[in-house]
């Protein structure tokens, strides 16, 4: 992005009597393709500009947007933004940090893939991806495969002299396959996503797991209702955390609406339950060097054997719940992760597994299961019965229950972390949960 055309509206904007001008731009080129039964179905391209205009007049705020540089260059948007402002509710507490609070140390995180890809190159292994998938044994369709490439560019300019940015690559490849039996049709998937592309896992890996999870739900049974030990699969694990990561944010504590908003500092959880939020992870897919307020992203601790340590803040939320801002702001408002993980526990998944007599090994839910306000938790479910210490036969129809503190403070953690998307888990182990079945 240019920096004088952003510098300007800077200039602009003061002059029309703003007292702090922040900028975001975010600058996109990405390509994706899909084929269906190995052959090329769609072909998406796109370049796109997102830039996001903060005005700040005493402690009124207004942020406009507009995906059209040249908007930036008309009168007009700094009259818009202004009126806006003047116009918008006081805000009781400070909002964006202070010069002196600004990123100074932009570390080198190996963030962006220098490699070329062509068009041909993505098509070709989206292609081979499926074609694989298809000559399993047992496979008898397939959804499509695709495989995805994106390099993006954010640039923060503020008043305060900062300007600074980063360039960031996403790739991706994924794949649907079916398979049927006794006239019942069961599907499932594999991807696999990372910021350099000789990260990715290659598209044979991809089409056999895709394959053996959808292979392995054929011939599902129904189980009946009852409360048993249930063991979350690591994808799973990573879908429940990323629910908790909403019970975490700011924003809604400091709007009262989440169950943890008073659990601060307070041991909830099992002590086998760390949670890290971890900025700098090299090559990491939600790695920054620094967020949208200008900070630098650091690592915070959420839980610490059990006791809930930190929320995740930006300035403004921080400051309304009198604490310090943890490097986690994405645009002017929101909140989100870093490369935030449940650690590793001590022992393997087989010999925690080996523990159960009867219980339940999900692998797949259904939908959004989080009460945010209360912590109740229920979800439809798709997984594996569990004898003896063994994952026996599939079972479907059938729904959990609980709630998330008396889930993670009755819980055991497996040692089989992967680092691969941002938000990971291990395998879950809980004590007991409701299962509903037939």
């Amino acid at each position: 992005m240019d920096r004088e055309i952003l510098m300007d509206v800077i200039r602009r904007a003061k002059k029309a009597g703003v007292d702090h001008v922040d900028i975001l731009c975010r600058e996109s080129d990405s390509i994706s393709v899909s084929t269906r039964l190995v052959k090329l179905e769609k072909v998406e391209q796109a370049n796109v500009i997102d830039l996001s205009t903060r005005v700040s007049i005493g402690n009124r705020s207004a942020v406009i947007t507009t995906d059209n540089l040249d908007e930036l260059k008309k009168e007009s948007f700094i009259e818009k933004a202004v009126f806006a402002a003047k116009n918008s509710p006081e805000e009781t507490v400070k909002f964006r940090p202070d010069n002196g609070e600004l990123c100074k140390n932009f570390k080198k995180m190996d963030i962006c893939d220098d490699q070329e890809l062509s068009p041909d190159e993505l098509i070709s292994s989206a292609m081979e991806c499926e074609s694989m998938a298809l000559q399993i044994d047992g496979i008898t369709n397939s959804e499509g495969a695709t495989a995805s490439r994106s390099r993006s560019r954010v640039t923060l300019v503020k008043d305060d002299d900062f300007f600074a940015d980063y360039e960031k690559t996403y790739n991706q490849i994924s794949i649907i396959t079916l398979a049927e039996k006794n006239n019942f049709l069961e599907r499932s998937y594999d991807f696999s996503e990372a910021v350099h592309w000789s990260d990715l896992k290659s598209p044979e890996q991809i089409a056999k797991k895709s394959a053996e999870r959808t292979l392995k739900k054929l011939g599902a049974k129904k189980i009946p209702s009852c409360k048993v030990p249930v063991v979350f699969d690591r994808e799973v694990s990573r879908q429940l955390l990323g629910s908790f990561v909403e019970a975490i944010n700011g924003a809604s504590v400091a709007k009262g609406i989440s169950f943890l908003k008073d659990k601060l500092s307070k041991k909830i959880f099992s002590d086998c339950l760390n949670i890290t939020d971890r900025s700098s992870i090299s090559r990491g897919i939600r790695s920054r060097p620094f967020d949208s307020d200008g900070l630098e992203c650091s690592d915070s601790i959420i839980v610490k054997d059990g006791v809930l340590s930190s929320f995740l803040l930006n300035t403004k939320y921080a400051n309304r719940l009198n604490m310090k801002s943890t490097g986690n702001a994405v645009g002017f408002e929101g909140v989100s992760p870093n490369n935030i993980f449940i650690e590793n526990g001590r022992e393997s998944f087989q010999d925690l597994l080996k523990s159960i007599k009867n219980g339940l090994y999900v692998t797949e839910v259904l939908g959004n299961g989080l009460n945010l306000v209360t912590g109740n938790y229920s979800q439809g479910a798709v997984g594996f019965w569990i004898e003896n210490g063994e994952i026996s036969y599939p079972v479907n129809e059938i729904t959990i229950a609980g709630s998330f503190i008396d889930m993670f403070s009755h819980c055991n953690i497996a040692s089989d972390l992967k680092m691969e998307s941002g938000i990971d888990a291990p395998t879950l182990f809980i004590d007991e949960m409701i299962v509903g079945g037939v």
